[in-house]
């Protein structure tokens, strides 16, 4: 017999992947829950109705763990804001707005993800760098779905990302201010004020420009 074998129709490896998510979604929920404080591998596991054992069949220690489930919020926000900027037409002012108003609405809607996105921003150990792996993936996918920049070829591109860098790390500190409520403006104030300085800064990279 292999490890590989299924069971009633599921493979191993299927069912790994279902544990797996089982204990990232109970990440997430200590996570919201309890904060940093109320995350450990028992908790998770107890949260998850798994053993310690599959735990760590999917994760080395609970700092890979952590790192998982921003992973998964971020992944959600990626997938959202791509979504809309699809389906925002070719205006590219209207791209920006509906990237930021879908991505912020995510974390501002969904509490689970604004508790992961909260430590990510906080530069906890592991999150560390995952934060600035995290603000350069999305500031990429800014640059390759918006078009007032996405035509204009190779030239100016490092500094375009550089730009976009800079205005994803500014936009997650704002995002995260407002979610930890040390900052107090208005949801539509906080889209419009974002998509004000992402369309301004990234029409200097445009074509022709």
């Amino acid at each position: 017999m292999t490890a590989s074998r299924s069971y009633r129709g599921v493979s191993a490896e299927e069912r790994r992947a279902v544990r797996r998510a089982a204990l990232i979604d109970a990440a997430l929920d200590c996570l919201h829950e309890g904060g940093l404080a109320g995350i450990g591998v028992r908790a998770v596991c107890t949260r998850a109705r798994l053993t310690p054992r599959y735990f760590y069949e999917n994760f080395v220690d609970l700092d890979e763990l952590l790192v998982a489930a921003v992973d998964a919020a971020g992944d959600q926000v990626s997938r959202t804001a791509l979504a809309a900027v699809a389906a925002a037409g070719p205006d590219p002012a209207a791209q920006v707005r509906a990237a930021v108003s879908s991505g912020f609405g995510v974390v501002a809607d969904d509490p689970r993800a604004a508790s992961a996105f909260l430590v990510a921003a906080g530069g906890h150990g592991a999150m560390r760098e995952r934060r600035h792996e995290i603000v350069e993936r999305f500031a990429d996918l800014v640059l390759a779905s918006v078009s007032a920049v996405s035509a204009g070829g190779t030239q100016g591109r490092e500094r375009a990302r550089a730009t976009a860098v800079f205005l994803m790390g500014g936009t997650v500190d704002v995002i995260e201010a407002v979610l930890s409520e040390r900052m107090t403006l208005p949801r539509e104030e906080v889209v419009d004020l974002l998509s004000a300085l992402w369309l301004g800064a990234l029409r200097v990279h445009a074509p022709g420009q």
